[in-house]
């Protein structure tokens, strides 16, 4: 029990000394990279800033400070024996290391809750505060739209020529609304816009202004109004959001709202395959930070007078990296649609976990 708390106390204290370090050098870099931004800009937009960018900080890093803080901690006690002596006590290197291992699993589940509870929020503060400086020019956030079709369901169907995603206001808007394949309204209107019903629960319904209200009749008869302001309640149940989301990137979204974007996609025609990629690396991902955990371990639990810590390290960081590449590789592929969404996001962790865990069972046998 000693020697446990010993290990863990050990591996720890090198995790959180890389992985504050690593945050720190990932600040200055980023903050003298921007500088010209900064310059011009209130402090305090700075430090919301890398206040709403340190949960992202630490979900980047945490796999490469996991490596080096057990290939630190785990390859100290190695090259001094200790681990030997446990060993030599009786003691499998599978228990002695469990609760290393242990510690993996629990930091991966939460990575998991951090990406649904905590980095949506932060990212989309994040980007949102950028947004007003030179790097919007980099990734332009959509804010308006021209001339686009979207169809909400079977029955309901949107023609915009001009749309604002801020104003959440249309113009020279079209709205065909259908029952069993029959068109049984239409309207045209000049002006159409988000009116909120509720403000504690932002419901709400669209306001048409200006234009025609016509109804069709199973009799072939038509009957057309002229409206000056009309809601359509209940007919249509198609948000703003819809149409252009404030949260733009995956980055921005929770899994929830990451499926309902897809379903938006898929009913207006348009290609979802970044969407169910994402999707499908926000379950994937946090793997990672026990997978290398493990083949850090495998590397250094075990002493060996052929090859120095040093050497552990840089072949250890060849394989990490190339994980990294893999990974990202994996991804644009999916994007791409040269592989599944499912595949492009867990076929580096399959290809990985694989290797990690023959490099144990190698060690092990050892």
């Amino acid at each position: 029990m000693k020697f446990t708390r010993y290990l863990i106390w050990n591996f720890l204290k090198m995790f959180l000394i890389v992985l504050l370090g690593a945050i720190f050098m990932f600040v200055v870099i980023d903050f003298v990279g921007n500088i010209k931004t900064w310059l011009a800009r209130d402090v305090k937009d700075a430090v919301d800033y890398y206040i709403c960018y340190l949960p992202y900080m630490i979900y980047l890093i945490t796999p490469v400070a996991l490596f080096i803080g057990v290939l630190a901690s785990v390859g100290n006690m190695a090259r001094h024996l200790e681990m030997s002596a446990m060993q030599s006590s009786g003691q499998s290197p599978l228990k002695t290391l469990l609760p290393i291992f242990f510690f993996g699993v629990l930091v991966s589940l939460g990575s998991y809750e951090m990406s649904e509870l905590w980095l949506p929020d932060a990212n989309h503060k994040r980007l949102e505060i950028m947004e007003t400086n030179a790097q919007k020019k980099k990734n332009p956030r959509v804010k308006e739209k021209q001339d686009f079709t979207f169809i909400e369901n079977e029955k309901a169907s949107w023609f915009f020529r001009y749309y604002s995603g801020k104003s959440k206001v249309g113009r020279d808007v079209v709205l065909l609304i259908r029952e069993q394949g029959r068109l049984t309204e239409r309207y045209d209107a000049k002006l159409v816009r988000w009116m909120t019903v509720n403000d504690s629960t932002g419901e709400g319904c669209w306001q048409f202004e200006r234009g025609h209200h016509r109804v069709f009749q199973r009799d072939g008869s038509v009957n057309a109004f002229r409206i000056h302001q009309e809601k359509a309640c209940g007919k249509v149940s198609t948000q703003p959001d819809d149409l252009i989301n404030e949260r733009q990137v995956s980055d921005e979204m929770d899994s929830k709202m990451v499926m309902k974007r897809i379903e938006v996609l898929k009913r207006s025609g348009e290609d979802s395959k970044l969407m169910e990629t994402a999707l499908h690396f926000k379950r994937s991902a946090h793997w990672m930070n026990l997978i290398v955990l493990l083949i850090g371990a495998a590397l250094c639990h075990r002493y060996s007078r052929s090859g120095g810590l040093s050497q552990k390290f840089g072949i250890g960081l060849l394989i990490v990296f190339s994980y990294y590449i893999l990974e990202r590789i994996g991804l644009k592929m999916g994007e791409n649609g040269a592989l599944t969404p499912f595949w492009a996001a867990w076929i580096s962790h399959f290809i990985y976990g694989g290797v990690a865990t023959v490099m144990l069972y190698r060690s092990f046998r050892l």
